[in-house]
């Protein structure tokens, strides 16, 4: 092949088959890479509630130790102001012996389906998932 014969068939371009090939591989790529980056995303988020179930078992111990049993109010504990970004908090329940508290991610009817609630119960430390997405945190617990 002469110079001008190679040079003829770089300025045509692609053929439709090339251009099909390239697009398949990246809706194959972009279908295992995408799912992913959502759980990773997910498994961040998730780390908020995890930080703050380890503020307050702190604090719910600290409280205990005074002698006024499990604190069933944040706000007789001496936890940090939280602004939570991705949680809605529930008072806690507490008893003389065992507290619990529940934090939900997202709001019913879950547009997003990111939906779920997490629970944990102390001074065991147990961790549960509910809710109508309990499958996307499941996973994700300790």
């Amino acid at each position: 092949m002469t110079v001008k014969k190679v040079a003829a068939r770089w300025r045509r371009g692609f053929t439709l088959i090339e251009l099909l090939v390239v697009v398949l591989i990246i809706g194959i790529l972009a279908a295992i890479a995408v799912p992913q980056y959502f759980q990773v995303m997910e498994k961040g988020r998730f780390a908020e509630a995890l930080a703050y179930f380890q503020t307050l078992k702190g604090s719910q111990e600290r409280y205990l130790l005074g002698g006024n049993g499990y604190a069933n109010n944040t706000g007789l504990l001496d936890l940090p102001s939280v602004a939570f970004k991705h949680f809605t908090v529930a008072a806690p329940a507490a008893g003389p012996a065992t507290w619990s508290i529940t934090l939900t991610r997202g709001v019913s009817p879950c547009p997003g389906g990111n939906c779920y609630t997490v629970s944990y119960s102390g001074p065991a430390g147990n961790m549960a998932c509910g809710g109508a997405n309990a499958t996307l945190c499941t996973p994700m617990l300790p």
